[in-house]
C-alpha cells in the first residue's frame, strides 16, 4: 500500500509538472534554491532528497551527476530547481524533511573516478537543508558558507574547513 501511495504521488508531480504554466516563485512558493560561489575555483553542486530508499547521506554512490558552479558565479538557480512544483509542497510529501546539498572540489571531481569519491567520500562540504534552514537563508546557499549559516548542519562542520 506505501508503493501505492509513492507512485501515485509521483505520477501527480509529473502530472502538475507538465500542466500549464510554470509555477511563479513568491514567498510561499520556492521552485529553486539559489547557489553562489565565492571561491576562486570552480565547484560542482548537486541536491539530493534522501528517501527510505537510500537513508544514508555518506552513500554519494548512487548521486546523479552534480552540476558546474564558475568560480563567482552568484545566485546559480539550476543546480537546486524543481520544474511545476513548489519546494515547500515537494517537502510534504517526502519521508524526510531534509534536501542534502554536497558540493565537490572541482580538481578532485575532475581528476578522480567517480568510484574513488564516493567510497572515500571526498565531498568539500554537505549542506542539510530543512524548509526553515531554506527560509531562514532566504532559498540562497553560498560556498564558503557565510556566518549567517553557522547553525546549518553541515558536514564537515561550520569553522573546520
Amino acid at each position: 500500500m506505501k508503493n501505492v501511495v509513492k507512485i501515485l504521488l509521483l505520477a501527480l508531480i509529473c502530472m502538475a509538472s507538465y500542466c500549464g504554466k510554470p509555477r511563479k516563485e513568491d514567498e510561499n512558493c520556492h521552485t529553486s534554491i539559489r547557489f553562489s560561489n565565492n571561491t576562486s575555483n570552480n565547484l560542482y553542486v548537486r541536491n539530493y532528497f534522501l528517501s527510505v530508499y537510500h537513508p544514508d547521506p555518506f552513500d554519494i554512490s548512487k548521486l546523479p551527476r552534480p552540476d558546474i558552479i564558475q568560480s563567482g558565479e552568484q545566485n546559480n538557480r539550476s543546480v537546486i530547481e524543481i520544474h511545476g512544483e513548489c519546494l515547500e509542497i515537494y517537502f510534504r510529501h517526502l519521508e524526510t524533511d531534509i534536501i542534502y546539498v554536497y558540493v565537490f572540489d572541482d580538481v578532485v571531481y575532475e581528476n578522480n573516478p567517480w568510484q574513488i569519491i564516493a567510497r572515500d567520500y571526498l565531498v568539500l562540504k554537505r549542506y542539510d537543508l530543512t524548509l526553515t534552514d531554506l527560509r531562514l537563508l532566504d532559498w540562497k546557499i553560498t560556498y564558503p558558507p557565510t556566518e549567517v549559516m553557522k547553525d546549518i548542519k553541515q558536514y564537515p562542520p561550520y569553522g573546520s574547513d
